[in-house]
């Protein structure tokens, strides 16, 4: 009896590593590729129409960062397993990026075999952590003090990220689908839950907490 395939749904602002990663997945006959995706916006809408069992998510998105796309998308889909693919290995995010519902954590230089033994792991409700990420760091989980940051509404998170990348209050309106008031007033409240009293500010702390990257 033919087992059932593993459909894959690839987030990843870049578009070569996405079609690399589709093409690599698409070879192998466990698996099926059922979408991709380069903003972080649409990452959720299109999880939803299209229904994979794994999501492979880069931390450094466009729109909305992985971290969370992730802690959103896992409330919304329960059977979702997310495989968060990054050039990031500092523990704080591997920690952050479990926290918020992700089940799997791999470096960008993982090669072939490592990034099919991770889909399979975590398609099978596994937890995979690469090679060379300490299994101590799950000690840290929910250990780490209050953090500002997650007092934030979804709401709040997407303004934050889309002014942190540059974009001013009636082109964030304009992606998010807002009124510019409305925006102004989440812009405000966001920034006096962080503390946060200018815009330079604000991008220094979206840089620290990997929320926007300098490319």
């Amino acid at each position: 009896m033919a087992t059932e395939e593993i459909k894959v749904f690839l987030a990843d602002d870049h578009t070569v590593v996405r079609q690399a990663l589709a093409e690599m997945i698409a070879r192998e006959p466990d698996f099926a590729v059922v979408g991709q995706c380069g903003e972080g916006l649409q990452v959720i809408p299109q999880v939803l129409e299209t229904k994979p069992d794994v999501l492979i998510l880069d931390i450094a998105m466009p729109g909305l960062n992985g971290l969370d796309v992730c802690r959103q998308v896992t409330r919304k889909v329960k059977s979702l397993a997310v495989l968060v693919l990054s050039m990031y290995d500092d523990e704080e995010f591997i920690a952050r990026a479990l926290e918020n519902g992700a089940c799997g954590y791999l470096m960008k230089e993982a090669d072939h075999d490592q990034l099919l033994n991770a889909l399979r792991a975590v398609s099978r409700g596994e937890l995979y952590l690469a090679q060379g990420i300490s299994r101590t760091i799950l000690q840290r989980l929910g250990g780490g003090g209050e953090d500002p940051y997650e007092s934030l509404t979804m709401r709040e998170r997407q303004v934050f990220q889309l002014i942190a990348e540059g974009k001013t209050n009636r082109e964030v309106a304009k992606a998010l689908g807002l009124a510019i008031k409305t925006v102004d007033t989440h812009r405000t409240r966001l920034m006096r839950k962080l503390d946060i009293h200018d815009r330079t500010a604000l991008v220094k702390y979206a840089l620290r907490k990997g929320i926007v990257s300098l490319r």
